[in-house]
């Protein structure tokens, strides 16, 4: 088996290779990641390097330099909902930065669930002015909101935040580069190989069922589904379902049980596939696509999909997990264990991360960065949201003022990097930031009675896995932007209900792909496949890797 380290050598190698590529371009010497790698950033190391240059021989690293006095609007668009005491957080935050020198004043501007992709593209669109965008990979890739210059290159900021460059490692920095330069600054709050064939299960439920362990075939695991439904159902009175983090996802779960594995859907839409040759190909004309449809079609009428799936509040899910109303799933985690047991009378409740279909078949790490954080092109000052990022990571004072609110009001440390928040009558924290957008893995704290399986959940890697080639490809999406809308909108109508199993996948694959095509699918791919062509021509060695890196 190759050990972490292996990774690591293997991504920084991708890491010079795609920085060469940059650089050939007239762009950055920097580098990429996803919502946190298992990489250099991991062992506490730093990036010795930077836009800036060699900075080697500096005795220390340069501070960003001081303001006009103006104090400037940092302006945050994340999604979600305001926690009950925001105000009194925001405003100790902000008390904080004028203490420290740092001349802006931060406001979030907080998008529920339900209206996010419209809210967001309607302020992209309009130019409405705020100055730090989160990026979700899978949601609205880098790409696609550089493409339609929704936010700007912050390559010839870089410099001057050598103490924030430095916090994240050379394949971090690589997956925010578009058209060679960074767009964004990487989130690492989560430790992992970037692996998403996985599901969680309620194991309790599981083994009340017949299930001690996890099943390994997808007729068991459709069989384990129905019988936790049966058990949620009587132990709860709520009805469970299975479900994608977003309903952009693909079946990930499924496909390590293919004769094809290992190959790589793209996440944000589905509609190319990668194989470990370099091979791109239409997801949805494919037959690992009717494989998935099939299953699904089946766990449809089974009553294992919700009826609404496409129509619900992205919040649902997760109101109904609360009480342990969940089936295996594309999304949850460990977390959820204290969460039930808190909202319920249950005591026994053990929730568990699996690799679907077993340990044996290799992890696919697809990206090397998956959430990120970038400046708006209508920003009043851009550098205000670098500002405000280079002080959230400078210490952990900062991270834990920003995230988990005024010690002893919002919150009580409780042992090393354990806490207790003040909860309201609902069980939520009163005042809460969400990590997963702007947390920083050495920084973050766990509720006291986090289990030891979630810390190991947070900080996972793997020994067993394959890198795919398009790991550090980004699809620069401009040149094709209308065809892209177009199949956006194709692919919500035609393609999910299939995806979901509402339809059968026989009758309805056939007109839902004329009509992708009348979208634009031909020229879509096609662009695709010319960019990542040229990429692998200029990074000779990522096929090779892909080829090698099975434990």
């Amino acid at each position: 088996m190759k050990k972490a380290k292996k990774l690591l050598a293997l991504l920084l190698a991708a890491a010079m290779l795609v920085t060469a590529f940059a650089a050939c371009s007239g762009g950055s010497t920097g580098g990429s990641s996803q919502n946190s790698s298992s990489s250099t950033s991991e062992a506490g190391t730093t990036n010795e390097t930077s836009p800036a240059g060699d900075t080697s021989e500096a005795t220390e690293e340069p501070e960003a330099p001081a303001g006009d006095g103006t104090v400037h609007p940092m302006r945050y668009v994340e999604p979600g909902t305001y926690c009950d005491d925001y105000d009194t957080g925001i405003a100790a935050v902000n008390e904080k930065l004028k203490e420290d020198g740092v001349d802006i004043e931060v406001e979030m501007i907080r998008i529920p669930w339900d209206a996010y992709d419209q809210k967001l593209n309607l302020m992209l669109n309009t130019g409405e002015p705020f100055e730090l965008l989160h990026v979700m990979q899978d949601v609205k890739n880098l790409s696609s909101i550089a493409g339609m210059g929704g936010i700007i290159s912050i390559h010839d900021y870089l410099p001057k935040y050598q103490d924030l460059y430095n916090r994240f490692s050379e394949t971090e920095w690589l997956g925010t580069l578009y058209q060679g330069e960074e767009y964004a600054v990487p989130a690492y709050w989560r430790s992992f190989a970037n692996v998403m064939s996985y599901m969680n299960w309620r194991q309790d439920v599981g083994a009340k069922v017949g299930y001690e362990t996890f099943p390994e075939t997808t007729d068991e695991i459709i069989d384990l589904m129905k019988k936790s439904q049966d058990y949620i159902k009587e132990e709860t009175g709520m009805m469970a379902y299975n479900w994608f983090h977003q309903t952009q996802d693909t079946a990930h779960w499924l496909h390590r049980s293919y004769d094809t594995y290992p190959f790589y859907v793209e996440n944000s839409l589905g509609i190319v596939l990668i194989r470990q040759d370099g091979t791109v190909d239409s997801f949805y004309e494919s037959d690992e696509f009717k494989q998935d449809a099939q299953t699904y079609q089946k766990m449809y009428e089974l009553g294992l999909i919700h009826p609404d799936v496409l129509s619900l509040d992205h919040q649902k899910k997760y109101d109904d997990a609360k009480f342990g109303a969940f089936l295996p799933s594309q999304t949850f985690d460990p977390s959820e264990t204290t969460v039930i047991m808190e909202n319920t009378d249950l005591t026994d409740v053990n929730v568990e991360w699996v690799e679907s279909f077993g340990n044996d078949i290799p992890d696919m790490i697809y990206t090397f960065v998956q959430n990120l954080n970038a400046i708006s092109a209508t920003a009043e000052d851009p550098e205000s949201g670098l500002k405000f990022l280079d002080w959230l990571h400078k210490s952990e004072e900062n991270h834990a003022l920003f995230h988990y609110g005024i010690e002893g009001t919002h919150y009580t440390v409780t042992g090393d990097h354990r806490y207790e928040p003040v909860k309201n009558d609902n069980g939520d924290a009163i005042y809460y930031l969400d990590t997963w957008m702007s947390g920083y893995l050495p920084y973050m704290y766990y509720e006291t009675n986090a289990t030891d399986y979630y810390i190991d959940y947070m900080t996972y890697s793997t020994d067993n896995y394959v890198i795919s080639p398009a790991a550090g490809f980004i699809f620069d999406a401009s040149p094709v932007q209308s065809e892209l809308t177009n199949l956006q909108t194709e692919i919500i109508a035609s393609i999910y209900p299939i995806k979901f199993g509402m339809v059968p996948y026989d009758e309805a694959i056939g007109p839902a792909i004329e009509k992708l095509k009348a979208a634009g699918l031909d020229a879509y791919l096609e662009e695709y496949r010319s960019q990542f062509a040229a990429y692998l021509e200029a990074n000779p060695n990522v096929l090779e890797d892909a080829k090698g890196t099975v434990g």
